[in-house]
This record gives structure tokens, sequence and C-alpha cells, in this order.
């Protein structure tokens, strides 16, 4: 019987060590990868990756925002712009402060402008999403990335 319980005590041992090793992070995807798949996701047309990244604080408001995001992607316009196109987003920073995250990225857009965006995330049910509900596509940003 001890033998047991000991085999049941070692798993627990285990992930209290991983968990303590991942220096507290509550979550398991920086910020600033969420903010790529999203802003890569728009300007590849993936719906999914858009869709699953973005958050507002009313449901009426994400099912607008998805509805007219797959109607664009559908568009002839957006394919003709976006069809030799490949995403390259850069992370310039990534600034948390609890349960919001600003991240600068900057990169070239569809139709070859250079862009430089402020991407404002809050966590969500233990993963951070961007946040729909302060705009989604934010001007350009200073040199520490606010």
């Amino acid at each position: 019987m001890k033998n047991l319980r000991y085999f049941f005590l070692l798993p627990a041992m285990v992930l209290v060590a991983l968990v303590s090793c991942n220096g507290g992070n509550k979550f398991a995807v920086a910020p600033s990868q969420v903010a790529l798949e999203l802003y890569n996701g728009l300007t590849s047309g993936n719906v999914e990756a858009v869709t699953g990244n973005i958050h507002f604080e009313d449901s009426l408001d994400y099912n607008l925002f998805r509805d007219y995001f797959k109607m664009a992607v559908a568009s002839d316009d957006y394919k003709e712009r976006t069809k030799d196109f490949k995403s390259n987003y850069k992370v310039v920073s990534e600034k948390i402060d609890g349960d919001v995250a600003i991240v600068a990225l900057e990169g070239v857009g569809p139709l070859g402008n250079n862009l430089k965006i402020n991407v404002r995330l809050v966590a969500v049910n233990g993963s951070w999403r961007v946040d729909g509900n302060h705009g989604v596509f934010h001007g350009d940003f200073s040199e520490e990335g606010e």
C-alpha cells in the first residue's frame, strides 16, 4: 500500500516542479505570439487565427466582427490584394501589466506599406486575446512601444 502512495505522489511532485519552473507564468502562450498570429491571420485570410485570438466584451460585437471578416476574406478585392503576400510581422516590444499587455508589431502590409501597430491584449480565462473593444488596429508606436 505504501508503494501505491508513492506511485501517485511522484506525478504530483513532477507537476509541481514543472509549474514552478515556469516562473509562475499562468499563460501558456505569450501575448506577442497571440498578436502575431492574429495579424498574420488578417493578412493571410486565416479566419480561425483571427476569430480565435480576439475578444469582445459583447458576443454580438464578436459575431459581427467574425461575420464581417469572413465576408471580407471571401471578397475578390481581398483575394487580389493578398494573393502573393507573405505575412512578416515582427515583435518590437511586449509589456505586460497584470491582465493587460501591449505588443508593438511592425511589418509590411499587403499593399506594400510599412506598418507599425500597437496591439492591446487582455487576459480571458487564462489566455491572451487581442482586445477588440479598444480597437484591433492601432496607429504608430513610439520607440518604447507605448
